[in-house]
């Protein structure tokens, strides 16, 4: 199932949605499970050892985070 195409940044995130990031800075990519997003903080997610980690979207709330991170895809398409 493909994202809604709504508000500002033009997608919505649920919670328990499985996703696919990407980091900025190494072209690494995760895959989590959505616990929260928004356009400030970026992705609480849950990653592969079942710990919440916040991964940051890069916006000037966050000007010094070393780890940026894009959204690729939802995860399995």
């Amino acid at each position: 199932m493909i994202p809604k195409k709504l508000g500002k940044s033009g997608i919505v995130y649920r919670r328990g949605q499985q996703v696919v990031l990407k980091n900025t800075k190494t072209d690494k990519k995760v895959v989590v499970k959505v616990i929260m997003h928004d356009s400030m903080g970026g992705w609480l997610a849950e990653n592969g050892e079942g710990d919440w980690e916040w991964y940051r979207e890069e916006n000037e709330y966050w000007p010094n985070e070393e780890n940026y991170w894009v959204w690729v895809k939802e995860a399995g398409t």
